[in-house]
């Protein structure tokens, strides 16, 4: 006996998310043990100490409910950010604050502008909102951030941009970044999602968007996690700072505590732990120039990347490879869902899972090269 019952009409053509495989799956599947995942940009790292210290105390008052506003980690991350805490606001992960802001700004029939291959998360969420999603071509795989911007018009009511960009790992700069907000109209929002900002903050020209573009431009939001450089993906903790009237709008359809309460002591530990980020972001640096011309002496191309992690073209389908790598317990991501058959994305992991994961490249491309 089937329903009868009908979704809303927006709903009927979207996909759902498609996660990276987990570890417990592939050892279950496969029987296999010590698998290494390369494929979700997890920490290798592990969560930062002061962090886990944070959530070892707060276990004791899992009986209690969270002040459901966050106003501790909001009141650490203004502090960190030189930011008004009515400027932050915190979510069950970055992908929270994209689901808010389409449910609060995006009505039937607004435009939505992303860029091809942008994380794929903001064409769904401005679709269920009934949004009309304009795709712009990028150029050299980067966002053409120009062209975005000649799009818009009166009826865009959001401009996403992912910097550095995931899956692909390219960056626009801040004369970029600051040449769109100054050509979009006032009332567009120009969100910036910049969940790898940590491992391209050091490169050329990255735009230095808090505080100095947030304070010029109170139509930008920038989005931020603690599930990267912070390596605590689990407790699913992200946020947005913005000017303090659009802040205000999320909040009324925020759900209620919906950030834990040792997730939100762990953060504000983790605000403190610089010494860890900075290993984090040397380990993913390192690692991802390592890796990326190994790979290339492996015949293939790999795009330069400014995150933790290296999207590689292959000359045969990338679910084919991510296969192969699983019986080798390597678990990388396929790019299939952005319509890049024959394209992954690779997760920068310590030397030790680096060597692993190249040395099965090396097995599995002999025959995969022959493939039809």
């Amino acid at each position: 006996m089937t329903t009868t019952i009908q979704p809303r009409r927006f709903l009927r053509g979207l996909t759902p998310y498609i996660p990276g495989k987990a570890i417990a799956a592939v050892e279950r599947e496969l029987g296999l043990k010590a698998v290494v995942k390369l494929a979700s940009n997890e920490n290798p790292l592990g969560p930062s100490p002061k962090a886990m210290a944070a959530l070892r105390r707060s276990l004791a008052d899992c009986p209690l409910y969270p002040e459901s506003s966050s106003p501790e980690l909001r009141d650490a991350l203004a502090r960190f950010h030189k930011v008004d805490p009515a400027s932050v606001i915190v979510g069950n992960g970055s992908d929270e604050i994209i689901r808010l802001l389409c449910e609060a700004f995006v009505e039937q029939d607004d435009e939505i502008i992303v860029s091809q291959y942008a994380f794929i998360r903001f064409k769904q969420q401005a679709a269920m909102m009934g949004g009309k999603v304009i795709e712009v071509p990028m150029v050299d795989w980067t966002h053409d951030l120009r062209t975005m911007a000649k799009t818009a018009s009166l009826r865009t009511k959001i401009v996403f941009v992912a910097n550095p960009n995931n899956p692909t790992g390219t960056y626009n700069t801040e004369d970029e970044i600051a040449e769109l907000l100054g050509a979009v109209p006032f009332s567009t929002l120009v969100v910036l999602d910049e969940a790898y900002h940590h491992f391209a903050a050091a490169l050329p020209g990255f735009p230095r968007t808090v505080p100095r573009l947030l304070e010029r431009h109170p139509n930008l939001v920038a989005i931020r996690t603690f599930s990267k450089a912070y390596g605590l993906a689990g407790l699913r903790v992200g946020y947005g700072l913005a000017d303090p009237e659009l802040v205000g709008w999320l909040d009324r359809i925020r759900m209620p505590f919906n950030v834990n309460l040792p997730a939100q002591r762990a953060c504000v530990e983790a605000l403190k732990d610089s010494a860890f980020v900075k290993r984090s972001v040397a380990l993913a640096s390192n690692g991802r120039e390592s890796l990326a011309r190994e790979i290339r002496a492996l015949g293939l191309e790999v795009l330069d990347s400014a995150g933790n992690f290296v999207f590689v073209h292959l000359p045969v389908p990338g679910r084919q490879v991510f296969h192969a790598l699983l019986k080798h317990g390597i678990i990388i991501r396929p790019m299939d869902e952005y319509g890049l058959v024959k394209s992954v994305r690779i997760t920068v992991g310590t030397p030790a899972q680096n060597r692993r994961l190249l040395d099965a490249l090396r097995r599995v491309l002999g025959p995969a090269r022959n493939a039809p």
